[in-house]
């Protein structure tokens, strides 16, 4: 049970540490002066901070004792508004791969109460995968193009 407690631990500083990445990707979106691609990435901050605060109040009511490790943001160096949003995809899933883990180990001890958690998780996943595989495919569309661009960061500022 331990094991499996400190991995729903580590993702719950993973999901803090997510939210110091895309943090740095509102930075650089900003310095873009992109303002609704700014307001998309800071909505995706403060919802990285939400689930890290649900695992943590998980654990805690479990009884497990909360530890914080030291948080990576990243260099928050882009070379392109592209690269910002194909990096945001790498990173979901990334953060799906290690839910899935999670799940396989929570299956394999018999901890229904960690599935019950997990389940929003996975779901969750499926949805920032796909909002982020959207915005990669129209970016590679616009392929550059400032008007395509502002028209995108427009919609994204309705986030």
């Amino acid at each position: 049970m331990n094991k499996l407690y400190d991995g729903l631990n580590e993702q719950m500083n993973f999901e803090l540490e997510s939210a110091y990445i895309y943090a740095t990707m509102s930075a650089y979106l900003d310095g873009q002066n992109m303002k609704g691609m700014t307001h998309f990435i800071d909505k995706q901050v403060k919802e990285e901070m939400e689930h890290a605060e649900k695992i943590k109040h998980f654990l805690q009511e479990t009884g497990y004792g909360i530890k914080y490790r030291a948080l990576n943001p990243g260099e928050g160096k882009f070379a392109s508004i592209d690269e910002v949003f194909q990096k945001a995809l790498a990173h979901e899933k990334v953060v799906t791969s290690k839910i899935h883990d999670l799940v396989a180990q929570a299956r394999e001890e018999g901890e229904q109460r960690v599935l019950n958690l997990l389940a929003w998780f996975v779901d969750e996943q499926i949805e920032e995968e796909d909002n982020f595989m959207v915005l990669v495919e129209r970016l590679e569309r616009i392929n550059g193009q400032w008007s395509g661009l502002y028209i995108l960061d427009g919609e994204m500022g309705q986030r």
